[in-house]
Order: C-alpha cells, then sequence, then structure tokens
C-alpha cells in the first residue's frame, strides 16, 4: 500500500521470535548401581525443564484443542483470522442489488483441518443466513464485529478436508468498524478494498495474511455495469441472462484475503497481453474523457514497469497483470491487490507521481503479495522493499539514484525524534503506515551499502521468490545468512533502536 501523502534490543526478546519448541532431555545416568535411585529424578528434572521450556517459548498447555479460537494471536489485531484450520480456496457468488444495494452471497470455504474441530470462527461482519459443513446443517452465533462461531452437526477430525457453505446478506456500505469503512460508494459505483482488513464486508474468510488461499470471484450485476477483481477473467457473463451479467474471476495462486477486492460499476476496459502474460486495467467512466486517456496511458507502463522490477526481484511471481482506478476518494494512493493492484484517480493523475506509485505497487507483488506478513508488525517486509522499489526503478530509468534518495532522507528526517521513535521491529497498531515508508527504504538502502549490490539483490530475490507467510525476524535471518559481515549492530541501529542510526560505516553511511 502506498499513503495518500508520501529501548529493544537485538537478539529480539523472545516473545517476537519465530515460536520453537524445545525439547530438553536430561538423563544422566553414570553409575548403573544406583539406576532405580537416579531415574525418578532424572525424569522429573526433565520435565520439569520442558515444561519450562514450554512456558518460555509462549506455547500452551499440552492438551489436544477441541475448538479453533477466535484470532490468530496477532499482537496488534487479536479477533483477525481463526485457528485451528487452513483455508485452500474460496469460491465467492454474490448477487448485488443496485437498487438497494444488497448483495444475497454464498460463499464456500474449503479447508484442511489443523486440529480436531467441535466448533471454529470465520470473520464476516455481514448477516450470516445458513451454515453448512460437510453438507449438513451446523449452528452458528455471531459475536463481536465479524467473528462467526460455527458448531458442526458432527466434529471435524483433525488433518482432514472439509467444506463450509454460507450463505449470507446485506448492505455492506453501512458496515462501520469505528469510523473504519473498506466499502467505497461513488454514486452508481462500488469498490471495497482496504489495509488491514476488507475481507468482513463482503465474504466470510479466515481473515488473516497468514493463511493465502485461492480465489474465485462470481458477481451478478444489471447488464451494462462491469466487475472488477484480481486474477485472470474468465467470462463477461457465465449465466447467460438477458437483464444481467455475471462476471467471473479466478486466481490461479494463493492470496491474503485483503489482497482480493471487487469494483462494481461502469469501467472502461482494456484487456490483451504484455510480455505474455494477460492484462485487464480499468478505469472508472465517472472520470472526464481526457483524464481516462491520461489514467489508461499511466496504466499501460505496468508491463514495461515490472520488466525494470524483474531485473531487481527475479521473475514476475504471478500470471496476471493490471490494474483499477476507480471514482472513489480512497484514503490511500494504492493498494497492492493481488495481479490488479487499486490506485486512487488524484494519485495517479499527478504524472510526475504515477511512475513511482505503480512501481510500489507492482514490487508488492514480490514483497506483501507472493511472500505475505506472518503477523501484522512484521509490516516492513511487505512496505521497506515495495518503497525501496521507488527509488530502485527511478534509479534504473535515469533519475537520482537510490544513494541519492537515501541521503536526501536521513536529512529530512535525522533531528526528528519523534520519527525515529517508531521502530520497525514494533511500529504500533496506530503507526503500521507511517514511519516504515521512509525508515524502511533507508534500512534497506543501507544494507545495501554494507553488504554490497551482489549480495543485496541476492538476498532480495531469495526472499520474494519463495512463497509463504514469513516474519520480520526470518527476514533478518535470511540477510545475516547472505553475508559473512556481522549485522547485529546495524540490525540494532535501523531496526530496533528509537533513535536515528549514527553516521557510520557499519550503519550504512558512506
Amino acid at each position: 500500500m502506498s499513503n495518500a501523502d508520501p529501548p529493544p534490543t537485538w537478539p529480539p526478546p523472545r516473545g517476537h521470535q519465530p515460536h520453537r519448541v524445545a525439547y530438553v532431555f536430561a538423563v544422566v545416568l553414570p553409575l548403573l548401581v544406583v539406576l532405580a535411585l537416579l531415574v525418578p529424578f532424572a525424569v522429573a528434572y526433565g520435565l520439569g525443564r520442558w515444561q519450562a521450556a514450554d512456558r518460555a517459548a509462549g506455547a500452551p498447555p499440552s492438551v489436544v484443542a477441541t475448538e479453533g479460537a477466535p484470532g490468530v494471536g496477532d499482537p496488534y489485531f487479536p479477533d483477525y483470522g481463526s485457528s485451528g484450520y487452513d483455508v485452500y480456496k474460496y469460491t465467492i457468488s454474490i448477487d448485488w442489488d443496485t437498487r438497494s444495494q444488497r448483495m444475497t452471497s454464498t460463499t464456500v470455504i474449503s479447508a484442511h483441518s489443523t486440529q480436531t474441530l467441535q466448533a471454529f470462527y470465520f470473520d464476516l461482519a455481514l448477516k450470516t443466513d445458513r451454515v453448512r459443513v460437510n453438507g449438513q446443517q451446523a449452528l452458528f452465533e455471531h459475536t463481536g464485529f465479524q467473528d462467526v462461531k460455527v458448531t458442526p452437526a458432527a466434529p471435524i477430525a483433525a488433518n482432514t478436508d472439509f467444506e463450509v457453505v454460507v450463505d449470507y446478506s446485506g448492505a455492506p456500505g453501512a458496515v462501520k468498524r469505528g469510523q473504519v469503512s473498506a466499502w467505497h460508494t461513488t454514486n452508481q459505483e462500488w469498490t471495497v478494498a482496504g489495509e488491514p482488513e476488507s475481507s468482513a464486508w463482503w465474504f466470510p474468510a479466515n481473515d488473516h495474511p497468514s493463511d493465502p488461499a485461492l480465489m474465485d470471484v462470481s458477481v451478478r450485476v444489471p447488464a451494462g455495469m462491469e466487475v472488477i477483481s484480481v486474477g485472470r477473467l474468465e467470462s463477461r457473463d457465465t449465466a447467460a441472462e438477458r437483464d444481467h451479467d455475471t462476471w467471473h474471476w479466478m486466481s490461479r495462486q494463493p492470496l491474503a484475503t485483503y489482497l482480493n477486492f471487487i469494483s462494481i460499476g461502469q469501467f472502461q476496459l482494456e484487456q490483451g497481453v504484455a510480455q505474455g502474460r494477460p492484462f485487464v486495467y480499468a478505469v472508472s467512466e465517472q472520470f472526464s474523457p481526457e483524464q481516462r486517456i491520461q489514467l489508461l496511458t499511466e496504466l499501460r507502463r505496468s508491463g514495461a514497469i515490472v520488466q525494470t522490477l524483474e531485473k531487481m526481484f527475479g521473475p514476475y511471481p504471478f500470471t496476471e497483470l493490471g490494474g483499477v482506478v476507480p471514482a472513489a476518494k480512497l484514503w490511500f494512493a494504492g493498494l497492492e491487490t493481488q495481479t490488479r493492484p487499486v490506485y486512487e484517480g488524484g494519485a495517479m493523475l499527478n504524472r510526475d507521481f504515477a511512475p513511482e506509485l505503480i512501481a510500489h505497487e507492482l514490487a508488492h507483488m514480490w514483497f506483501g503479495d507472493n511472500v505475505t506478513v506472518r503477523q501484522w508488525n512484521d509490516i516492513f517486509t511487505n512496505e521497506a522493499y515495495a518503497s525501496w522499489a521507488q527509488w530502485g526503478y527511478t534509479e534504473r530509468s535515469g533519475g537520482r539514484s537510490a544513494e541519492e534518495a537515501f541521503t536526501s532522507t536521513f536529512a529530512d528526517t535525522e533531528h526528528k525524534p519523534n520519527f525515529w521513535r517508531v521502530t520497525m521491529i514494533d511500529p504500533g497498531k496506530d503507526h503500521l503506515f507511517e514511519t516504515v515508508y521512509a525508515r524502511g527504504p533507508m534500512t534497506l538502502q543501507a544494507l545495501r551499502n554494507v553488504i554490497g549490490d551482489r549480495a543485496f539483490f541476492r538476498l532480495a530475490q531469495e526472499w520474494s521468490q519463495d512463497p509463504g507467510s514469513r516474519s520480520l525476524e526470518d527476514w533478518m535471518i535470511k540477510a545475516q545468512s547472505t553475508t559473512k559481515i556481522d549485522l547485529t549492530s546495524f540490525f540494532q541501529a535501523w531496526i530496533f533502536s528509537p533513535t536515528a542510526p549514527r553516521r557510520t560505516a557499519e550503519n550504512g553511511f558512506r
């Protein structure tokens, strides 16, 4: 995502490291003649050490869980997601009524249990009408803003595939979490997109980036309207009705729930193939004809920008390409919805800013989409790289170098203590999308200066070409593995410290 307006210690504290389970076996039997006496003490000692290690690692008691939890334990958003299962596909079918601005919908969740489930949760802010699990009616209860507890007719065994069919309905434009809404209405045009949350406004999900899944989206609208979403456009009218069209989109690669979106309205579409990849660009017809020409011109840069990014980060990780500019005045300049970023019109009409904005959002296809955050406090691994990509793209396009951008940005922020109080290891929920857009790319450019271009770009490629959900700690371990230079003090200065790094070569200054 792009903004609309452009004492910790190392090693990290235990609670912020990747989960580890410590197994301690301490059975010392030096004298066989006293074996009978030593074994009870050794066993008690070993069990005590094992339990202590478990507690130190934050592990729960060793019991068999029978219910999923309403949340995956994200420290910033504890009710996001659900435990006990992994989703591998969402099949979403929506019937959109333009007059009432309500949807009547069904989503099929295809999942795999990671434990026995007598009950589990999904996230949905709209009204749940009916739930079936493996073809049988299930009990359900809506609690809080988005948590829906489901009790199936029969428990789901651990390590088995299961299917949940959810019928639901409502007016997503009326749903707000405090002052936050991911649903944007502009006359007869509707877009749902947002970060860190948006799926709860339009489909039930395990709503956390640590559980990416395939998406199959079908939306029925009055004839003459378009629907834009992620992945490949399979059909403009699967139902063959006279007065309605059903638009069908399908992703070929898994994505986090917030990276899915829909825009409904009247759009000018442009389709084709660029560098062997099918693309769809869409611009709202609420823009003037002159503005639409300019916006499509900017979107057409996407293929060439991807080629430049590939030289730095390796092959583009997806099979489709695109972009959409709705009429809504969004609170963000761009959002990295997978394969087809959503851009704010005012930002895209800024000729000086648009190329860097597109580079930022397309860089997210590597950093943030192909590799998602483990928890939301790992936002550095998304936004630092996407922001640095703006510098890297400009450098490779004949503009100022990334080093010049680093020097200028540091000069602007060096003596602003409030800026540096927001650390990268724990920026805080309220500062999640602030400092990282400047401190993040500075950190990466400083790292480039320390380890050199060869190691820097090898790190970027090896990290981004391996799909999955990973943490900032994982990235630091990966970075250290690319060089013989000890990065301990570097990470302390740039990732952990609440003060500005000192201007030393060790910290990446030239």
